[in-house]
C-alpha cells in the first residue's frame, strides 16, 4: 500500500506542476472559453493560481481513486492537499511581496512548485497512516465545498484582495 501511494504521490507531483504551468496559458488560448476558465487562470489574481494547482491535483485523485481501491483517509488526503495548497500559495505570495514590495516570477514559480510539493507530501503521509473514517467523511464536505467556491468565484469573485488581478494586468 505504501509502495503505491508513493508511486502516486511522485507522478501526482509533476503531473500537477506540469499540467498548472501549461494551464496558465489555457483560457486565453481557448479563446477566453467559459468552461475552460472554470478550470484554468482566467486572470492573474492569486485566486486564480491556486485554481492552477487543483485543478490537475482533483485530476490526479481522481484517477488514483478510480483506478484503486484508495487508501486509508483516501478523502482527507485529498481535502489537506487541497487545503495546503490552499493556504500556502496566498500567504507565502502576500508574505514575501509585503517585504519586498513587488512579485518576482521566479519566486512566484518556485511557491506554486513548493506548495504542490507540500501538499502531495501532507496527502501521502495521511494515506500511510491509520484509517480515521470521521475524517474522511467531514473531508468529502469540504472539497464539495472548495470545487464549488472555485466554481463559483471564478465568475463572480468577492471584491478581496485574493480575487483582484494586479492593476498592472
Amino acid at each position: 500500500m505504501k509502495k503505491s501511494a508513493k508511486l502516486f504521490t511522485f507522478i501526482s507531483v509533476i503531473f500537477t506542476i506540469a499540467l498548472g504551468s501549461l494551464g496558465h496559458f489555457f483560457y486565453e488560448w481557448s479563446g477566453n472559453n467559459y468552461i475552460v476558465g472554470l478550470f484554468f487562470a482566467t486572470n492573474e489574481s492569486v485566486w486564480e493560481h491556486i485554481k492552477l494547482a487543483l485543478f490537475p491535483m482533483f485530476l490526479c485523485f481522481l484517477i488514483y481513486g478510480l483506478s484503486t481501491k484508495g487508501h486509508n483517509n483516501y478523502f482527507s488526503a485529498f481535502f489537506m492537499a487541497m487545503l495546503t495548497v490552499i493556504l500556502l500559495i496566498p500567504a507565502a505570495f502576500y508574505g514575501y511581496t509585503a517585504i519586498v514590495g513587488k512579485s518576482i516570477i521566479a519566486v512566484d514559480i518556485t511557491i506554486f512548485v513548493l506548495s504542490i510539493i507540500i501538499a502531495y507530501l501532507v496527502s501521502y503521509a495521511l494515506m500511510t497512516s491509520h484509517n480515521i473514517p470521521w475524517l474522511n467523511l467531514i473531508s468529502v464536505v469540504g472539497i464539495a465545498v472548495i470545487i464549488v467556491c472555485f466554481m463559483t468565484f471564478t465568475y463572480n469573485p468577492p471584491d478581496w484582495i485574493i480575487f483582484n488581478p494586479p492593476a498592472n494586468e
